[in-house]
Parts: structure tokens; sequence; C-alpha cells
């Protein structure tokens, strides 16, 4: 397993001087967030080029934009998100990493105490067109596109593991996996460790953080023993940390990884 990084959160003005941090906290990954607008042949060509040089790969990627946060209600919003998720295929493939699709991260209209919310009928046919469609993008570029369940308090569509792999089956293309975040996983799983050993092979990529989004060692996620179960399916892809540091990174950064580290032994 490696440890990695998303690139908002590692200190450093420009990509290199993140690169040059990582790599001297002991980091092996960078996750980069992309914006559509940005010039994604140069960024590309930018990171290649800056992975050649340091120890610190590529490890994942996600290009966003306004159809990241809109709502997936209709065919022309489903046909502007499949072009989002192909832009972030498209580098993937081309810095040699993973990317990963969350269908919507926003407050729910209806706090379901008792109920998850579901989507309609025409909702999930919606998706199910979508990831057909960016899952055959994906064997053509030759890139792996992860599902992200995201908790039932900011997306309607899938919120377990358990229910993106269902999604995997019925859509049936192998270069679309899943990916887990244990901060998604402690709201939203009842056995952690159960749901880990039971995904396997599907899942592709991770996310750490805590209970609190913060950085691991400020909550109470039992990261020891999610790394076992990682080990146990014989997980050896990148972790990259996706959470808010409080204080200064330069300082947070290898103290975390010093923790993990120790969680990983």
């Amino acid at each position: 397993m490696k440890l990695s990084c998303v690139d908002v959160i590692a200190p450093g003005f420009e990509m290199e001087e993140k690169f040059k941090n990582l790599e001297k906290y002991g980091f092996e990954g960078i996750e980069f967030w992309l914006m559509a607008e940005d010039d994604l042949k140069v960024k590309t060509k930018e990171i290649n080029e800056l992975a050649g040089s340091y120890k610190v790969k590529p490890s994942s990627v996600v290009v966003s934009g306004p159809a990241s946060v809109s709502p997936l209600d209709s065919e022309e919003a489903a046909k502007i998100r499949g072009k989002l998720i192909k832009y972030s295929l498209r580098v993937a493939a081309d810095i040699n990493a993973v990317t990963f699709f969350a269908v919507e991260e926003g407050p729910q209209s209806v706090v379901p105490i008792f109920e998850k919310p579901t989507p309609s009928e025409f909702e999930k046919k919606l998706l199910i067109d979508l990831l057909k469609d960016v899952g055959k993008y994906a064997e053509d570029v030759g890139a792996i596109l992860t599902l992200e369940p995201v908790n039932r308090y900011e997306n309607h569509f899938f919120n377990t593991a358990d229910s993106a792999i269902n999604l995997c089956k019925e859509v049936g293309i192998e270069n679309i996996k899943i990916m887990v975040d244990t901060c998604e996983l402690n709201i939203e799983e009842k056995n952690i460790n159960e749901t880990i050993e039971k995904a396997g092979d599907y899942i592709y990529h991770v996310h750490l953080a805590e209970n609190n989004r913060l950085l691991p060692g400020y909550g109470h996620i039992d990261f020891k023993s999610i790394f076992k179960s990682l080990k146990k399916i014989g997980y050896k892809k990148y972790m990259a940390l996706e959470c808010a540091v409080l204080g200064n990174a330069e300082e947070e950064l290898p103290k975390c990884m010093k923790y993990l580290k120790k969680c990983m032994k």
C-alpha cells in the first residue's frame, strides 16, 4: 500500500514545490484536483515531467467543473457530466493514474433519519446509461473509473460499498471499479472491516480521512484495523489523504505520515 496526498493540502504554490515537499515527507503519490477550464494538455505535460524527476508519482486525478455539483436529473445534465468524466479519464490515462466519480455531493432536501433517500427510476436509468457511456470510453483510453459512495446526507444515488459494487455489476464494464473513503465508511457502514474484506478486488482507490474529515489521528477511526483489512484483500495501490489540515501543513503532514506508517506496521 502506498500513501498519497491531495495536491490542495500539500504545501507549495507551484506544482513542483508540492512534489518536492511530499517526497521529503515520505509520500509516494499525489492526487490532482484539476478544473475543466484548465489547459489539461499543459497540466498533463507538467505532471509527467515532474513525475519523471521525483519519487512521488501521480496516484489519482479528477477534473471538476460546475457539472460536478449539478443534479443528475436530465439527459442534458448526464451529457455534460459525461463530458467532464471523460476529461478525467483522458488525463488519468495520460498520467498513469485512476480517476473517480461521485454522482452528487450536496445537502439532501430531507434529513433521512429512518430511510435513505433513493433515486427515481428515471434517475437510475440516467446513471446506468452514463456509466455505460463513460465506461466504454475508459476502455478505449485504458483508464480506470472508480465509483465513490458518498453518505446519505450528501448523495441519494448510492451510499455504501455494496451499492457501488452492484452498479459495477449492472454496468458490466471491467474498467469501472469502486473507491472507498474512510470518512464515508464511518458514516454508512455497519462494520468497516467486513465491508472492505467483502469488497475485495473491486476496491481500486482509497481516500483517508478521519470521522470529522480531519487528518488521520485527529478523530476516532481505527486506521490500524482498516489497514489490516486492506492487506488481507491484497490491496497494494494508493491511499490518498483527502482531509482538512488544522495548523501548519509543513508540520502536520510529516506527523500524519509517521502516524499512518505506525498504523500500517
